[in-house]
C-alpha cells in the first residue's frame, strides 16, 4: 500500500451534498448491534467471510445479506434476494472483498443481474453484464463528479487492490422513484450526487453513512441543514433499519443520536471564532467518539475562511 497524506486524497469531498461524501475512515465500525434496532419480523444468522461476516436478515419471503468486509475502509455491501433472484447494493472496494462477495453470491443458488451502485462503484469487472441501476445525479458523480474523484484519490492511496481506476463501474440504467428490480421494489429518494434506495417490504433505507456514535463530515450550515432533513424523514417514516456502507445496518437510535450531533456541530460552530476552539469543544462534547479524522475536515471546511 502506498503512503499519502489522506487530507490529499480527501481534499476533492469538501464541498459536496447531504450524504454523498465518501471517506477514508481510520476508525471504522463493523460490529452490527441489534439491540436498538426496531423489533421486526425477522431471523437473523451470522456467517464468517474472509476477514469480515455476512448478517443475514430472514423477512420470510425476502432476505438481506449484509457483508462487513472488514477492509481498510471498514465497506460494507449488500445483498437483497427474492425467491427467484439476487439484488446487489454497492460493492466491496479490494480485491479480497470482492473475491469473497462474488463466491458467496453464487453460492446463494440464485441469479444476479442487478445492482444498485451509488458510492461505493469499485470492481467493474465482478459485474460485467449485469443491470447497473441508480439516478442521472448519481451516474455523473461517478463519471465526473465527486464519487469519482474519491474513488480516483483511493486508488493512488492503496494501488490496485483498491479496484479503482480502470476497474471503476459505471450506471448503465437510469432511474428514478420506485422501480420493481427482481421481484423486489425499491425507491430512489434522489439526493443530488447521490441518494438513499428503499427496501418497502423490508421498511429499510439504505443510505451511504450515518454512525452513531462516530463524527461526520459537515461542510457547511446548508449541508447540516440538509442533513438534518433527510433524518427527521427517516424518524416520520418510521424505518426499522437504516442500513449504511461503513457501519451495517442501524436503527431510529441513531437517527435520533445524529440529529442531536448536527445541532451541537451547528451551536459549537456559532459560539467558536477559531477552528481550534470549535475541535476542543466538539471533543469535550463527543468524547467517546471515533471518527476524529472527520471531525477535523468538518473543522477544516466550516473555518475555511481563517
Amino acid at each position: 500500500m502506498k503512503k499519502k497524506n489522506m487530507a490529499m486524497v480527501l481534499a476533492g469531498m469538501m464541498a459536496v451534498s447531504a450524504f454523498s461524501v465518501n471517506a477514508f475512515a481510520e476508525e471504522t465500525v463493523t460490529e452490527v448491534s441489534t439491540e436498538a434496532l426496531t423489533e421486526a419480523a425477522y431471523t437473523l444468522e451470522e456467517v464468517e467471510l474472509g476477514d469480515g461476516k455476512v448478517v443475514i436478515y430472514d423477512f420470510g419471503t425476502e432476505k438481506l445479506h449484509a457483508y462487513l468486509t472488514g477492509d481498510a475502509l471498514g465497506n460494507v455491501a449488500y445483498i437483497v434476494e427474492s425467491d427467484d433472484a439476487l439484488v446487489g447494493i454497492e460493492l466491496p472496494s479490494f480485491t479480497d472483498g470482492l473475491e469473497n462477495w462474488k463466491n458467496y453470491a453464487e453460492s446463494l443458488g440464485k441469479e444476479m443481474n442487478d445492482i444498485f451502485l451509488c458510492d461505493h462503484v469499485t470492481g467493474a469487472s465482478y459485474i460485467e453484464g449485469m443491470n447497473v441501476y441508480g439516478t442521472q445525479g448519481a451516474a455523473d458523480s461517478i463519471e465526473s463528479g465527486s464519487t469519482y474523484a474519491t474513488t480516483a484519490g483511493l486508488y493512488e492511496s492503496f494501488g490496485d487492490d483498491f479496484h479503482g481506476g480502470d476497474d471503476i463501474a459505471k450506471i448503465n440504467t437510469v432511474v428514478e422513484g420506485s422501480v420493481e428490480v427482481g421481484g423486489i421494489n425499491f425507491t430512489l429518494i434522489d439526493r443530488g450526487e447521490t441518494y438513499d434506495l428503499e427496501i418497502p417490504s423490508m421498511n429499510v433505507v439504505y443510505t451511504h453513512m450515518l454512525g452513531k456514535t462516530s463524527h461526520s463530515i459537515i461542510t457547511s450550515m446548508e449541508h447540516a441543514d440538509a442533513m438534518t432533513a433527510s433524518l427527521e424523514e427517516y424518524q416520520s417514516k418510521g424505518y426499522d433499519m437504516i442500513l449504511t456502507s461503513h457501519g451495517g445496518p442501524e436503527g431510529q437510535d441513531a437517527v435520533a443520536e445524529k440529529i442531536s450531533y448536527v445541532a451541537t456541530v451547528k451551536e459549537l460552530r456559532e459560539a467558536n471564532d477559531t477552528q481550534e476552539g470549535f475541535l476542543a469543544a466538539m471533543k469535550a462534547a463527543f468524547p467517546e467518539y471515533t471518527g476524529e479524522n472527520y471531525l477535523e475536515m468538518t473543522a477544516g471546511s466550516l473555518y475555511a475562511a481563517e
